[in-house]
């Protein structure tokens, strides 16, 4: 199983297969096991992407998108009590989408605390909420010609000067990313 992985400052986070996504112990990435570390399958799907996020009072957060769902995972100590049993969960999963997807694991951005990323048939954004990215000028030019067996490859970057995010994506029939949308 390939891993990837995220630091949500003091913790270090890996996510993959079958919408694992699972932290070690603050500040200790050779401890997997003690309380505040967790493992959890949080999706149906793929993890494929993880960000830090701004937590507030929650913090450290994250987003973790699967192929099908955004998650905010986000650091809120709970202490729980059962009879005479007292336990503390450390992490709260929320599911902030079901209905969303993601084109590829590179092509989402952050800027200015907003996050950005193509879906396989819409542009998305997530700023507290999951939005559809009005788009007439160029949606029908990028999703009509992108190369979708290399989909993967699709990546994004932005222009602060002229408050342009690019998405740079394989066209037609090439195999690389040859062309871009703004």
């Amino acid at each position: 199983m390939l891993f990837r992985s995220v630091v949500l400052h003091p913790y270090v986070f890996v996510y993959g297969n079958a919408g694992l996504i699972k932290n070690c112990s603050a500040g200790n990435i050779n401890d997997w096991v003690s309380a505040d570390a967790n493992e959890v399958n949080v999706a149906t799907g793929k993890i494929v992407q993880g960000l830090p996020v701004r937590g507030g009072t929650t913090s450290p957060s994250g987003l973790f998108w699967s192929i099908d769902s955004l998650i905010r995972v986000s650091y809120t100590p709970t202490t729980i009590t059962s009879g005479a049993t007292t336990s503390t969960l450390y992490w709260r999963y929320d599911l902030i989408s079901s209905q969303s997807s993601i084109l590829s694991s590179q092509c989402v951005i952050e800027y200015d605390g907003i996050y950005y990323w193509c879906g396989v048939d819409r542009f998305l954004m997530y700023n507290g909420v999951v939005q559809e990215i009005p788009n007439s000028t160029n949606f029908n030019h990028f999703f009509d010609n992108i190369n979708y067996a290399q989909r993967q490859k699709v990546w994004a970057m932005k222009i602060p000067r002229w408050g342009e995010i690019w998405w740079f994506y394989p066209r037609g029939d090439s195999t690389e990313c040859n062309d871009a949308v703004i």
